[in-house]
């Protein structure tokens, strides 16, 4: 269990969160988010906690920024935007895209779907009515450079 901050609430607010533990301190946020709250971090996030001092005086791991950057698929995309890749998702689609931009803050990518064994569309931007697809880094199974 880690401590999760909770956003708009006026003051410091703290939820007990159910997390996986990836290293030393970086864990994976599991469960959802109950009805009326807003968590800083969402669920499948992984983020870094240190040890904090609640105003109760317990103590316990609080989370307090992203940790995507450990994530491997993260890394090499991050590396190689512009470039095309092969990529599984968990939902079982496999796709080659061209990755378009890295955003390690939202923890997801952008990219131009090239082709893929699915006809669905569930990963296009419909926010932003965008051309593009974007995908959670928590959704992929593999990523292989492509050529």
């Amino acid at each position: 269990m880690i401590y999760m901050p909770l956003v708009a609430e006026g003051t410091d607010c703290w939820r007990p969160v159910q997390a996986v533990q990836i290293s030393d301190d970086v864990f994976e946020v599991t469960g959802h988010i109950p009805a009326g709250e807003s968590w800083a971090f969402g669920p499948n996030s992984r983020v870094r906690c240190r040890s904090h001092v609640f105003i109760n005086g317990e103590s316990g791991l609080a989370a307090f920024e992203y940790a995507v950057e450990r994530d491997p698929n993260y890394q090499l995309l991050s590396k190689h935007e512009r470039e095309v890749f092969r990529i599984r998702f968990a939902d079982g689609e496999e796709a080659v895209v061209k990755v378009l931009h890295v955003d390690g803050r939202n923890e997801d990518f952008v990219y131009d779907l090239i082709s893929s064994n699915s006809d669905s569309n569930h990963y296009r931007d419909r926010a932003r009515k965008a051309n593009a697809y974007v995908a959670k880094f928590t959704d992929l199974v593999s990523v292989q450079p492509e050529g």
